[in-house]
């Protein structure tokens, strides 16, 4: 019994280890992002399958310089460039989204951030 338990908590430890990196990565990522242009942070949850953050960073007048996404249910998941998206300007790219009935929730909820930023950058 306490064998299994001393188990389950090495495993717990090494949960909040990875964990910890995990969102040092995200932290990376979005920092640097940050520092090329507007930036927008979506996400998909889900209970029993992968979840998805998509980040993407536009200039300003709205055409996307870069994506990545992180996809999946592990502590192990790390963030991918999303190379299709870039060139599009995110009011075609939404409204195309949404014409085709797209479900990518995290790459729309991006787009409604960096409009918003967009709409308050002009608006100085």
């Amino acid at each position: 019994m306490e064998k299994l338990l001393l188990i389950a908590f090495l495993f717990y430890v090494l949960q909040m280890i990875l964990t910890y990196f995990q969102v040092k990565n995200f932290r990376n990522n979005v920092d640097e992002l940050r520092k090329k242009g507007v930036i927008g942070i979506g996400s998909k949850k889900r209970k029993l399958s992968a979840g998805t953050i998509v980040i993407l960073v536009s200039n300003e007048f709205g055409d996307i310089i870069e994506g990545r996404m992180m996809q999946g249910f592990s502590i192990l998941a790390r963030f991918k460039n999303l190379k299709d998206l870039n060139g599009f300007n995110i009011g075609e790219l939404k409204e195309r989204m949404m014409r085709e009935g797209s479900k990518d929730t995290a790459t729309l909820d991006a787009l409604k951030q960096i409009e918003n930023q967009l709409v308050k950058l002009q608006a100085m």
